[in-house]
């Protein structure tokens, strides 16, 4: 592996002006920065700035009605943690679905939405939840919706084979991030879900492995105070340029129902990237068989009304 130099910052504030200055890429738990400097000369020029051991970012901390999760955080601590398990089981599930344990034992949830892979499993998770992230740079601290921190990056999902592999750039957060320079993920504030909702995950890989998703679904399904259904909000990965939210709420589709409604959403949304995706009539054909096994799961007998 080929990098100039290897430091570990001793506060945020002091990674922050290293990686203002340039030449710097961050480096928490580096499972995607290995895989990428193993094979390419992406990072002879560059110096590895190791946040991993900054105590501030290694707190899971509850505040108010969200689930705090500092950058530092890995995978293996959100997965034994028990308010995740018990009151985030969507993004339980989305964890755990990551590699192995020897990956979630190094990766971390902020170098997962970092990386901005389309086919990230983590990710759509964060967006169904309406996550948000904290960045810390030269101006401070500042709160970004999760939806909203990613730039379209279109080459991303013409990989062959349905498959997204890895991502193009040797430093994603200069390419698929809105983030100003010097500016760096601090942490990811999760709000709880109403009592009640419901959630599904899913995550289709080409041979049933521990590899990257072909397509993933992330699903909540939000009742009324009277337990009725009443909102279903989905993210999809390995289908779109960028992470986006499709909702669907009872009583606003024209008179049909909310299960009609939602499917109509998503194939109106995927037929739109008919033109850049890989596999289009693959992934045309089972996105929407995705969705309807989840509001199989979710929607009880008889919610069918508009």
């Amino acid at each position: 592996m080929l990098i100039r130099d290897y430091i570990r910052a001793s506060s945020l504030e002091e990674a922050s002006e290293r990686y203002a200055a340039g030449g710097y890429i961050l480096f928490a738990g580096g499972t995607d920065l290995m895989v990428k400097a193993r094979g390419k000369k992406w990072y002879q020029d560059k110096t590895f700035l190791d946040i991993s051991g900054l105590q501030e970012l290694k707190e899971i901390r509850e505040e108010e009605n969200f689930l705090c999760v500092g950058a530092a955080v890995t995978l293996t601590e959100l997965e034994e943690n028990r308010e995740v398990r018990e009151r985030l089981p969507l993004l339980y599930e989305a964890v755990r679905s990551v590699g192995s344990t020897q990956i979630r034992n190094r990766a971390t949830l902020a170098g997962n939405l970092a990386n901005a892979c389309p086919a990230s499993d983590c990710i759509p998770a964060l967006v169904t939840l309406g996550a948000q992230v904290e960045v810390y740079g030269g101006k401070g601290k500042r709160v970004i919706p999760a939806e909203q921190i990613f730039r379209e990056c279109r080459a991303c999902l013409r990989h062959s084979g349905m498959h997204v592999r890895t991502c193009y750039y040797s430093d994603p957060t200069e390419k698929k991030l809105i983030l100003e320079p010097g500016e760096m993920i601090c942490g990811i504030r999760i709000p709880f879900p109403k009592p009640g909702t419901g959630h599904w995950f899913y995550k289709l890989t080409q041979n049933r492995t521990i590899g990257m998703a072909v397509m993933n679904l992330s699903m909540t399904v939000e009742p009324d105070e009277r337990g009725k259904a009443r909102r279903i909000r989905l993210s999809a990965g390995g289908i779109f340029p960028r992470p986006v939210c499709l909702e669907t709420v009872r009583g606003k589709n024209a008179g049909k129902s909310l299960r009609e409604a939602c499917l109509e959403q998503a194939v109106n949304a995927i037929e739109q990237e008919k033109d850049l995706l890989a596999d289009y009539p693959y992934k045309r054909r089972v996105f929407p068989e995705l969705i309807e096994e989840g509001l199989e799961a979710l929607l009880p007998d008889g919610e069918e009304d508009s």
